[in-house]
């Protein structure tokens, strides 16, 4: 069994302060030791056990500079309880700066892993049995993936109350109802009753300052609400959070090939029939005009201006509910 991080019970504090390291996880390809980095703060007080992970996908890179942002601003003399900190979960996949794992096999589909597994169950097991198993909450921070860009939003499951708090208290400025799916992280730590929630903005292979900001001072507010600290920093950017969620997302696809040319971006609320994008043909004609099918809001879209019948353009969320 992996040692966990941290324990459960916020009484086994250590010494008050910040640290970090790498623990093993298996071997490379070259016989040798592989490592993975965490980063951790002890606060004076007693609190909840927080755990932040990031790059599960190997590319999504901006949780990382969020991450580093928020663990050197801390000071855990005014600081209650724990939170672990991974910047970068899926080492294998960052080494080679690709999504998926060598085998190409998703991690965030294999939680809670397996420790007799594929290399990519094991990997999970590892994360869950140090970092995960033992936390009171947890935040999962992704980028879209690729020639996609998200707009900043909180996903979750807000049918359970405390996950419903933290998507809300997050003042992300769009939250959007979805369980996840099977052996994803905040899926497989929800069933066993460790509330999460997952922060998407930007894009992969990027640090963007957009998606910095709505993310950190998301995680600011976060741990404001579940009071491991008295006051957010005066520099963090606010911003007024959403009051209500959206409960659907679809896709809206291309009807044909050519050159995509987009109208609006994420973020813009959009009505029924409104013209979202249009396709060209590589002699400049007009080849066919993408109406939005339903009234939402732009939650993402394509990136590349090149597309093929049935490529995805534009992530709408629809249909809103009280947080």
């Amino acid at each position: 069994m992996v040692k966990s991080l941290f324990s459960k019970s916020s009484k086994t504090l250590k010494s008050t302060g910040k640290t970090g390291g790498w623990f093993d996880i298996h071997e490379s390809y070259f016989g040798l030791d592989r490592k993975l980095p965490y980063l951790v703060v002890y606060g004076k007080k007693d609190g909840p056990n927080f755990i932040v992970t990031s790059s599960i996908h190997g590319d999504e890179l901006n949780g990382i500079g969020q991450i580093h942002h928020v663990y050197n601003s801390i000071d855990p003399e005014n600081f209650r309880g724990r939170m672990v900190m991974l910047p970068v979960a899926n080492i294998p996949a960052f080494q080679i700066q690709n999504r998926y794992l060598p085998d190409r096999r998703d991690l965030n589909r294999l939680f809670p892993g397996n420790s007799e597994g594929s290399e990519g169950r094991r990997l999970a097991n590892i994360i869950w049995n140090t970092s995960i198993k033992d936390a009171d909450f947890g935040l999962d921070l992704h980028s879209a993936s690729y020639n996609r860009w998200n707009f900043p939003h909180i996903r979750g499951n807000m049918r359970l109350e405390r996950v419903r708090y933290m998507a809300k208290s997050f003042e992300a400025p769009i939250v959007m109802h979805s369980q996840g799916v099977l052996g994803s992280l905040r899926r497989e730590a929800t069933k066993r009753n460790i509330p999460f929630v997952l922060f998407e903005a930007g894009q992969i292979n990027r640090f963007e300052t957009r998606a910095f900001e709505a993310g950190i001072s998301g995680i600011w507010n976060l741990l404001h609400a579940l009071d491991m600290i008295s006051v957010i920093p005066e520099q963090v950017h606010k911003k007024k959070g959403a009051h209500k969620y959206y409960k659907r997302s679809t896709w809206m696809r291309a009807s044909c090939g050519g050159l995509f040319y987009a109208l609006v971006k994420p973020g813009d609320v959009i009505r029924k029939g409104q013209t979202l994008g249009k396709i060209y043909s590589l002699l400049g004609e007009l080849k066919d005009e993408i109406k939005a099918e339903i009234s939402g809001r732009i939650l993402g879209f394509n990136l590349h201006p090149q597309v093929m019948p049935g490529r995805a353009l534009f992530h709408i969320c629809y249909e809103k509910y009280p947080l």
